[in-house]
């Protein structure tokens, strides 16, 4: 097995000399990355002791003694201090039993990847995507790459400036619903969006309005995981909401598509064919996976745009033995951290409970998402859909739903109104020009939905 001894017992030995060694190590190793038992014991003693700021070895011996016959007591843990080469290189057998930590780790991952690779029942892509998912892991973020404030202070009143005399636009990625834009300054790079609603309440048709926005009209490549409806439906609803044809006329065109729906139809692929909109479609993906197939992606076209996944509730768990919630917390954090990691915002649509059904008022609020502890802790900014309709099909507005900010971290919350066409899956500006246009196409009928509702996803 790859690791080295002599460096796993200097960086205890030093630490035992120095005890401030110990913050400073602690940037380039962790406890996992000792593989000598009692070494990790050690280690984590150390750390142990140093909150009370009592390192020694008498203190540390007391700690790990059911590992002395290992290290040969206090004694044999008295005499690694005195073998310590230098305690002015303790960030060196750091570095060094670091190195080994992850050869070591790299030589497991590739022994299990050329096993798979035997077996024939395992599709190559989905092999692919595990083989990436376990290199990608071999190294992370260390606390070395951080810097204190000072060294980054002045580039952030550079930007302040430069905000200030409107040489940098403070707007990130534009929803294209102005109301909207306005109250939370568009979707902004590492941030986790969380849009929430009922089934059938129209989330997909929000996403759809989103990749229509960032990546047809903005021109920046964007990436949908759809784990539950085929690509074409999606690019159906993206091409709606850009084009304004209808989904009917694209699902049977020799009945509905007329001469200027064909017309629509060919603005959409124009712009479609100079889009980089990738929809992965693959069932019962992991968060794993999906990190692995974006940061190809990524790579590909240099930046993403924005990462849709749908929908949290059906995403698989790269680990499927811990219970539920811990499932659904496992899926909000790694979207967050896939976030900070492609710099992009990822959008993170999720289902919400039945409880506000119950109420007289069935707005929903952030208790109402399904195990929801994780998914507001992780979110930069959540966002439902209502559609006072489905509840009501006699509202005064059947064709206008609300988009509801119910928490932003670094802005406003509150609720913009905009008419949903769920026949187009469109999102337009509640004017009121906009909204007798809806109502002339789609007069209402009482006690009964709109004939749009059936297109809500």
């Amino acid at each position: 097995m790859i690791y080295s001894y002599e460096a796993e017992a200097s960086v205890i030995g030093a630490c035992i000399l120095d005890p401030a060694q110990i913050d400073i190590v602690s940037d380039f190793v962790s406890l996992e990355d000792f593989y000598v038992e009692h070494h990790r014991a050690m280690w984590s003693g150390l750390q142990q002791l140093a909150l009370s700021n009592e390192v020694d070895p008498v203190s540390l011996h007391e700690l790990v003694s059911d590992y002395s016959e290992h290290y040969g007591g206090l004694q044999g843990l008295c005499e690694m201090a005195r073998s310590t080469p230098s305690i002015e290189n303790a960030k060196a057998y750091a570095a060094a039993v670091r190195d080994k930590a992850l050869r070591r780790r790299l030589s497991i991952h590739l022994s299990e990847i050329t096993e798979q690779v035997g077996n024939h029942h395992t599709s190559l892509p989905d092999l692919i995507d595990k083989a990436q998912s376990k290199l990608a892991s071999v190294i992370g973020q260390r606390a070395g790459t951080v810097q204190p404030v000072q060294s980054w202070l002045s580039s952030w009143i550079d930007d302040l400036e430069a905000r200030n005399e409107g040489t940098i636009d403070p707007m990130g990625l534009l929803f294209n619903i102005p109301e909207l834009d306005a109250k939370t300054s568009g979707m902004h790079p590492e941030d986790l969006i969380v849009l929430g609603g009922e089934s059938g309440m129209g989330k997909t048709v929000v996403a759809a309005h989103i990749l229509d926005s960032v990546c047809l009209r903005q021109k920046k490549p964007a990436l949908m995981f759809q784990l539950e409806m085929r690509k074409e439906q999606v690019f159906n609803r993206v091409l709606g909401s850009f084009s304004g044809v209808k989904l009917d006329a694209l699902k049977n065109p020799r009945r509905f598509m007329n001469d200027e729906g064909w017309s629509q139809v060919s603005a959409g692929l124009a712009a479609s064919k100079e889009a980089g909109l990738v929809i992965d479609d693959r069932p019962g993906l992991t968060p794993s996976q999906m990190r692995a197939a974006a940061k190809r992606w990524k790579e590909h076209y240099g930046e993403l745009g924005c990462v849709i996944i749908d929908h949290a509730g059906i995403v698989q768990p790269d680990d499927k033995t811990i219970p539920r919630e811990q499932q659904m917390a496992e899926v909000s954090k790694s979207a967050k951290i896939l976030a900070k990691e492609l710099g992009c915002p990822v959008i993170l649509l999720a289902q919400i409970n039945r409880e506000n059904t119950k109420r007289s008022d069935k707005r929903p609020v952030m208790s109402d998402l399904r195990e929801s502890a994780s998914l507001e802790h992780n979110a930069d900014m959540i966002l439902f859909i209502y559609r006072e309709a489905k509840h009501n099909p006699d509202c005064e507005y059947p064709g206008v739903a609300e988009l509801i900010v119910a928490k932003q971290r670094d802005g406003e919350v509150g609720t913009v109104r905009v008419v949903c066409d769920l026949s187009r899956s469109q999102l337009k500006p509640a004017t009121a020009e906009n909204i007798a246009d809806y109502h002339r196409e789609f007069p209402r009928q009482n006690s009964a939905p709109t004939q749009a509702d059936k297109f809500a996803v």
